[in-house]
């Protein structure tokens, strides 16, 4: 049995590609390499990778349009986008159109291979329930309805399909809903870094579920900001 994991990296800039691939195979990855969208949308098609990494500026159709190809065919590999336009909403409109992570270039390369490694290990996470037998597959609360395995909610009867990191980041805080979490727990407990990594990172993902699962995001009910500390959930 092979259990050597499998990233295709869509990036047309071939010198950056080139060292993503060196440090991906001296990591134990095998890559796949394709330089532009209509040739990286059709390899993601054929299957058999545990990870998508998505240049944004793509010659021809541009990475966006490739996520959005992807779901659109209920291809559900974790994809990590790489964005020259770092702008909170640029990074979530991506999130919003299936993206499970964002690294905004240039970028450092540590953080790189442990948001690689991390995703890759997401699926498994909640296909555990998060590690535990104990808490439940289905979170409920206001008529709505998350499959913590399946990474789906039901929101006012329309099915909306979560990113495996926001499913991970919503079970995160509804595991411990009315207590406030603070940025750089959530980063440890869901992403695995270190403190003070990124913590934009948190406030990108909860903007990107508040437009998921609120009623009105610019007036969150629910995923609660707790001012100079965190985040926390309340169902009621």
């Amino acid at each position: 049995m092979n259990d050597v994991r499998r990233i295709l990296l869509v990036e047309d800039d071939e010198p950056m590609a080139l060292g993503l691939e060196f440090n991906l195979r001296d990591d134990g990855y095998e890559t796949v390499h394709c330089l532009d969208g209509e040739s990286g949308l059709a390899r993601a098609l054929e299957g058999g990778f545990d990870l998508v990494i998505l240049d944004m500026l793509l010659p021809g159709i541009n990475g966006l349009e490739v996520l959005q190809g992807l779901r659109a065919k209920d291809v559900r590999t974790p994809v990590l986008i790489l964005s020259a336009s770092a702008g909170a909403d640029s990074i979530v409109e991506g999130l919003n159109a299936g993206a499970d992570d964002y690294l905004g270039k240039p970028f450092d390369l540590g953080i790189l291979m442990a948001r690689i490694r991390t995703l890759i290990r997401s699926r498994e996470w909640l296909a555990t329930g998060g590690g535990t037998d104990s808490e439940p597959e289905i979170m409920r609360f206001a008529g709505r309805e998350v499959d913590f395995r399946r990474s789906l909610a039901h929101v006012d009867g329309q099915e909306v399909e979560l990113s495996y990191k926001e499913a991970m980041l919503l079970k995160a805080l509804w595991d411990q809903r009315g207590e406030t979490l603070t940025r750089d727990r959530l980063l440890r407990e869901v992403w695995g870094y270190a403190d003070g990594v990124q913590t934009r990172t948190i406030d990108t993902f909860v903007l990107a579920l508040r437009k998921k699962l609120e009623p009105d995001p610019k007036k969150p009910r629910y995923i609660q900001t707790v001012i100079g500390e965190g985040y926390r959930f309340s169902p009621d």
